[in-house]
Order: structure tokens, then sequence, then C-alpha cells
């Protein structure tokens, strides 16, 4: 029988918000998720949600997420310590306005207690042909002067890359 069909028992949890096993189990794969996508925090707002362990209602942050290409998806997440901590540290700012239209991606981690929760992780931008067009230029640099000239011409997009980043690095320390 096709999973689509059958009603997984972690289905009610909290249905307003997006869930380890939304992501992991395909719950929601027809209403555009999947167990690893890249996202951006389109906007956030606080919501209402049900602490298990106080036994309360409580105020949350609810992040309302959208794919690359802009399309919002159908329901947010619920902002917790561990995806805060990663935003804070991937964008360099504990304020969440510095957070949004910045690409990161939405997964499925195991957890003991839970199943599967809801996590964020570093976003890598597929390679392009100007990607490789950066890194072949890179690669042609015989002093450190090439280098720096060869970097400065780079737009800022290609300097972030982290296979470029990496890849002067190397050539830094092969020129040293």
């Amino acid at each position: 029988m096709s999973t689509e069909k059958l009603t997984h028992w972690k289905k009610n949890n909290d249905p307003r918000y997006i869930s380890g096993e939304d992501l992991k189990d395909g719950i929601a794969i027809g209403k555009g998720l999947a167990p690893e996508m890249a996202v951006m925090i389109d906007r956030f707002e606080d919501t209402e949600t049900f602490d298990q362990n106080s036994q309360k209602k409580v105020l949350k942050t609810g992040f309302y997420l959208k794919d690359l290409n802009g399309k919002p998806l159908y329901k947010p997440v619920i902002l917790n310590n561990t995806n805060a901590a990663f935003c804070i540290k991937e964008f360099g700012s504990s304020f969440m306005e510095h957070w949004l239209d910045n690409p990161l991606v939405l997964y499925a981690m195991p957890d003991k207690r839970h199943g599967f929760v809801a996590r964020f992780k570093k976003y890598f931008a597929p390679v392009t042909v100007s990607d490789k067009e950066a890194l072949e230029s890179l690669s042609k640099a015989t002093s450190l002067d090439e280098l720096k000239m060869i970097w400065e011409l780079l737009d800022s997009q290609e300097q972030k890359l982290p296979t470029v980043m990496a890849k002067k690095e190397q050539l830094k320390t092969e020129l040293s």
C-alpha cells in the first residue's frame, strides 16, 4: 500500500507548524515539503503554541519560509534555541530581521526524544559555469599579487562561494 494513503501516528502533534516528521516521512510532500529543502525566512511573527513541559499555552516565534523561487511554504516552523543558535552563527547577528531572505537548508534531523525535528543547516549554492570559471582563474595565479588581483576581479557572490574560498586559501598556502 502506498504511504500517501496511510495515516502517520504523529500527524496530530501540532499540525499548525512544520515538524521533523512532516519533512522526513513525506506527510506533506504534496504540499511542497521534502526531507531536505533549500528555503529562506520570509517573515516571522509570534504565535501561540502548547508547551508540553509546562502544560501551558505559550508564545513562540513562527518562521514563515519560502523556497528559493519565492513560493511560500504552507505552514511555519517554530523557532527553537537550536535553530536560533544556528541562525546567529550563520548570519552573524542575533536580530531576526538580519536573517530574512538568506538561504539555508531545512531538514529532518533524528532525535531520541521526538523522533525527528526540523533543523537548519548551511546552504551551499550549486556550482555554476561562472563558479567554475572563477575557480579556473584563481588556479592560474602564480604569485600572491596575481592571486589578489584575480580575487578583486571576482564579484561578491563568486567570492562567497565555499569552493572558491577554499581554493583561494589552498593557493595562498601553496604560493607562500
